[in-house]
C-alpha cells in the first residue's frame, strides 16, 4: 500500500513537471479544453433555459374542439372524458355556449363592429367547446389524428381549429427552432470534443518524445509500466482539471454579469439558476474534462509508448 502511494505521489509530481515544462503546448491545449468545457457548461444552461421557455409557451398553447350544436351535455361530457384519457393529453376544459360567448366578447372587446354583428343575432351562434392542452407541443398532431379517427368525429365533433390556425404555425415554428438548436449543439460539441481529444493527444505524444531518454533509462533500471505511464496520465487529467477551473470561472462570470432583462426572455432568473446548479455544472465539466484529458493521454500512451 505504501509503495502504491509513493508511486502515485511520484506520478503526480512528474505529471505536474510535464504540465509546466512546455508552456506553449500546455497553454494551447488548455485553451482548447477550456473552450470545450465552456461550451458544455453553456449548453447545459441554454438547454435548461430553453426548456423553461418552451414550458412557458406550452402552458399558453391549446386547441379548441367545437362540438355540434345538437350535442347534449352528457354526450359532450362523455367526449371530454374520452379526450382526457388519450395519451399525451395534459388537460381538457369544458366551455359551455354561454362561456364561449363571454370569452368571445372579452377577446374582441376592442372591436365594436365584430361585437355588433354578434348582438344583431337573436341567438348564441357559438357551440360547446372542449379546450385541449397537450403534454408536449409535439403531441398535438397525434391527438388531433386520434380524435378524427374516433367514433365522435362527425357526430359529436363539428370542427377542430388546428390545421390552419395560428396555433399550428406557432407549434411548427417552435419545433423547427428547437430541432435546429439541438442539432447545432450536437455538432458544436462533437467538434469541440474532437479537438479536446486530438490536441492533448498530440501534446502528450510530444511530451513522451521529449522524455524518450528518461523513459529508456527507467526501462533499463526496471521501472514498472505504471511508473512510466503514470505521469503522462496525470498530465492529461491536469488539462481537464485546469480547463474546468478556467472555463467555470469564465462561464459564471459571464452569466452573473448578464442584465436582468435577459432572464425575463426565458422566464427564468438565470443568476439564481446558475447559483443553485453550480455544483452540477462544475461536476459535469470536471467529469468530461478528466475523461477527455485522461482518455487522450491513454490513447497516446497505447499508441506511442511501448513498455
Amino acid at each position: 500500500m505504501r509503495t502504491m502511494f509513493l508511486h502515485l505521489l511520484r506520478s503526480i509530481k512528474y505529471g505536474f513537471q510535464n504540465f509546466v515544462r512546455n508552456v506553449f503546448l500546455t497553454v494551447s491545449t488548455t485553451i482548447v479544453m477550456v473552450l470545450t468545457l465552456f461550451g458544455l457548461g453553456f449548453f447545459l444552461i441554454v438547454n435548461q433555459l430553453s426548456s423553461n421557455a418552451v414550458d412557458e409557451v406550452e402552458n399558453k398553447i391549446d386547441i379548441p374542439i367545437y362540438l355540434a350544436e345538437d350535442v347534449k351535455k352528457d354526450k359532450a361530457k362523455e367526449f371530454q372524458s374520452y379526450v382526457d384519457n388519450l395519451a399525451n393529453v395534459k388537460s381538457t376544459k369544458f366551455v359551455s355556449e354561454e362561456e364561449a360567448l363571454e370569452d368571445f366578447k372579452t377577446t374582441y372587446k376592442d372591436y365594436p363592429d365584430i361585437l355588433d354583428s354578434i348582438n344583431i343575432l337573436n341567438e348564441n351562434p357559438l357551440s360547446v367547446t372542449i379546450v385541449v392542452q397537450a403534454e408536449n407541443i409535439r403531441d398535438y398532431d397525434g391527438i388531433v389524428e386520434q380524435i378524427k379517427r374516433s367514433k365522435y368525429a362527425g357526430s359529436v365533433v363539428k370542427e377542430i381549429n388546428y390545421e390552419k390556425s395560428s396555433t399550428k404555425r406557432i407549434i411548427d415554428r417552435l419545433t423547427r427552432i428547437l430541432d435546429w438548436v439541438q442539432n447545432l449543439q450536437f455538432v458544436v460539441m462533437i467538434l469541440l470534443a474532437f479537438l479536446a481529444i486530438a490536441i492533448p493527444y498530440n501534446t502528450i505524444r510530444l511530451t513522451m518524445y521529449s522524455y524518450r531518454n528518461e523513459i529508456e533509462i527507467m526501462r533499463l533500471v526496471g521501472a514498472s509500466n505504471m511508473q512510466i505511464k503514470g505521469p503522462f496520465l496525470v498530465e492529461g487529467v491536469l488539462f481537464g482539471v485546469f480547463g474546468t477551473i478556467i472555463s467555470a470561472t469564465l462561464l459564471f462570470t459571464m452569466v452573473l454579469s448578464l442584465p436582468e432583462g435577459v432572464g425575463d426572455f426565458f422566464s427564468t432568473n438565470i443568476s439564481s439558476y446558475v447559483q443553485q446548479n453550480a455544483l452540477m455544472i462544475v461536476s459535469a465539466q470536471l467529469a468530461v474534462g478528466i475523461l477527455l484529458g485522461a482518455g487522450s493521454s491513454a490513447l497516446a500512451i497505447n499508441r506511442y509508448l511501448k513498455v
